[in-house]
């Protein structure tokens, strides 16, 4: 199984992979946020604020929520009150009419596939761009004659990203198969 990029412009800004893998809406409203705000580190206060009060995004409430999941999801950084982006921001293609939508709070669905987040990990430890990561994740799978999945998981090994969590669901998976 190979993996073609594909990217849909338009107000919501949402880039994905085919075969239902969602880039996130999540990394390109904390993208946004962080190229607005022309910083690379800020307080938890002022992440919330700016994407309450500042730029009206959602309630305090809901931004607070973006910077637990964004934690939680690995694409932020918490030290000592401050938090940065743990990814290439500035390397994020945002359409000039985004805003972002409810999609951007709300828990990664149950049905986002074991690929989808071996990407994200290995998105958050290279700082490479998901296109390049699938256009080499598809090499290797070409020259091993392997699972995309076994492929992505040398990939991650590759950039030192950290897949303890992730390998043994791929065992089950593709042993399942």
């Amino acid at each position: 199984m190979s993996v073609s990029v594909l990217s849909v412009g338009g107000n919501c800004g949402i880039s994905g992979i085919v075969g239902l893998v969602w880039m996130g809406e999540l990394e390109t409203c904390l993208a946004l946020l962080f190229r607005r705000k022309g910083k690379n580190i800020l307080t938890e206060k002022e992440l919330v604020f700016s994407a309450s009060m500042d730029f009206r995004w959602f309630t305090p409430k809901e931004a607070q929520r973006l910077l637990e999941l964004g934690i939680r999801r690995g694409l932020l950084v918490k030290t000592d009150g401050l938090v940065k982006p743990n990814f290439d921001y500035k390397r994020i293609d945002i359409p000039a009419t985004y805003r972002p939508t409810q999609s951007a709070i709300l828990d990664e669905p149950e049905d986002v596939s074991l690929f989808a987040r071996i990407l994200d990990a290995i998105s958050a430890a290279s700082k490479l761009k998901k296109r390049e990561i699938v256009a080499r994740i598809n090499k290797i799978q070409e020259r091993l004659g392997v699972d995309i999945e076994i492929a992505a998981l040398a990939m991650a090994s590759e950039v030192g990203a950290k897949m303890e969590d992730l390998t043994v669901s791929a065992k089950k998976e593709t042993l399942s198969r």
